[in-house]
């Protein structure tokens, strides 16, 4: 290669580093963002944009916890976010060892003062359902007391009955 072309090459490389660089990017809150447990657990619809990563990194987040049965769009331009994936079909209700591992990859990273960002598609069923389960091994609550703190938290949170079923047996399994 002629030295101007690795030049070009070299200069053309670092443009696009800085364009998926995002610590010198603006932060935009991803969609139905919110906290449950301050600077511990958010729960959100699935990021779209490098923006709404920086934002997760702006916030204290350092994990997220993806339930789609796809990673998110961008996910890898942002190596200080470590993507946890968790497959879980949608309007599905996640299996024990799923809750189990979820809830591992939270008290971890929590350990660690740093948070975790949940999210499935739109931030409703598969996300409530494991924010749900969250509750109630931390607040030591009912899985239908830990269902509508969730639902008033976040409207529209855990879609089907069999997601509400999955958090009574989480409470069940765990009292």
């Amino acid at each position: 290669m002629a030295p101007d072309a690795v030049k070009a090459s070299k200069s053309f490389a670092s443009k696009v580093t800085q364009a998926t660089c995002l610590t010198d990017m603006a932060s935009t809150p991803p969609h139905n963002f919110s906290w449950v447990d301050p600077d511990k657990l958010a729960g959100l619809a699935l990021p779209r944009m490098t923006s709404e990563y920086q934002y997760l990194l702006d916030n204290g987040i350092k994990h997220l916890v993806c339930l789609c049965e796809r990673k998110p769009p961008y996910y890898d331009s942002c190596p200080e976010l470590q993507l946890h994936h968790i497959k879980i079909a949608d309007f599905t209700p996640p299996l024990p060892s799923q809750i189990d591992r979820f809830l591992s990859i939270v008290e971890e990273a929590n350990s660690k003062g740093e948070g975790v960002g949940v999210h499935c598609m739109h931030g409703h069923g598969r996300t409530g359902t494991m924010l749900a389960c969250y509750l109630v091994k931390t607040k030591k609550i009912s899985g239908v007391d830990a269902i509508n703190e969730i639902r008033n938290l976040r409207k529209g949170s855990i879609e089907t009955h069999e997601q509400e079923k999955a958090v009574v047996q989480f409470y069940q399994r765990t009292k």
